[in-house]
């Protein structure tokens, strides 16, 4: 049985230092999810950790990625999360202003008492991260290095 391991971020560097961490720890790199709101943020923790490609959800390239963006800008239309690493295709595309991130995170295992709070991080333009680990591997490790490495507890204000 898989289990998830959280960590929120305020800063990218952060963000890479955790996941080089863990990595460097037995994880594997497909073992590690982001999702934020700042996809030029999390393309580049993707490419520096090799987590995989970020992802925006359907709509959000070319011409309608274009005007989305403009709507999202000038609160037109609700801001959607980015997503790389294997639980990209669940997250990418999220409203974050309305359910949408709610229900994808429950989704992918997240308790439902959690996932607001991780909503509003993902708002507040923090990062999340996910590591998917095998029985054998440890969520206590995992936790312990996401801590040393700045992770923000879930109910932070």
């Amino acid at each position: 049985m898989t289990k998830l391991v959280l960590g929120i971020f305020e800063h990218r560097s952060d963000v890479i230092l955790a996941i080089e961490d863990v990595c460097a720890h037995g994880i594997k790199p497909k073992q590690v999810s982001a999702v934020t709101k700042q996809k030029n943020t999390l393309e580049i923790i993707s490419h520096d950790t090799g987590i995989g490609r970020t992802e925006a959800g359907e709509g959000n390239g070319g011409l309608f990625g274009t005007a989305k963006g403009l709507g999202i800008g000038l609160d037109m239309l609700p801001d959607t999360a980015v997503a790389a690493g294997p639980a990209a295709h669940k997250l990418a595309g999220a409203d974050l202003d309305r359910d949408g991130l709610d229900v994808s995170l429950i989704g992918i295992g997240i308790p439902m008492e959690d996932v607001k709070l991780y909503a509003r991080h993902a708002d507040k333009e923090h990062i999340i991260v996910i590591v998917a680990l095998k029985e054998e591997q440890s969520q206590q490790e995992v936790s312990s290095l996401f801590g040393l490495h700045h992770a923000i507890p879930l109910d932070a204000p």
